[in-house]
């Protein structure tokens, strides 16, 4: 997967690389297991209001984890423009805000799957 090499080894030989990488893979594979039951609720014509909601909470944080291990996994190269990371880290930021921001999300769980009273 990672074939830079640092001090004579791969990169992705050293945990302080691993776990992060892990760690975003793991987020993505959770949203999409989240993504996926939103679906079939859909699919069947049940409400899916809170599944799909906490999907796109899920997805959009584990984009920006994503994207920051990767700006981390790469240090300064990570903002080199011939890379392209730099620019994807910044659109991250937008799943969190838009169509939905995550505030909303978690109002709605709160108050529809939760039961609290209304905080607005």
């Amino acid at each position: 997967m990672l074939q830079r090499e640092v001090f004579g080894r791969p990169i992705g030989q050293n945990q302080g690389i691993q776990f992060p990488i892990a760690r975003a893979y793991t987020q993505m594979r959770a949203a999409e297991a989240l993504v996926s039951q939103a679906i079939e609720l859909f699919d069947a014509g049940e409400p899916c209001g809170p599944e799909a909601n906490m999907a796109k909470m899920a997805a959009s944080e584990a984009s920006w984890f994503a994207g920051d291990t990767c700006i981390q996994t790469h240090g300064g190269y990570g903002f080199a423009e011939e890379y392209d990371i730099e620019r994807k880290f910044r659109e991250t930021r937008l799943y969190q805000v838009a169509p939905i921001s995550t505030n909303l999300i978690l109002s709605h769980i709160a108050t529809h799957e939760l039961g609290m009273p209304k905080s607005f």
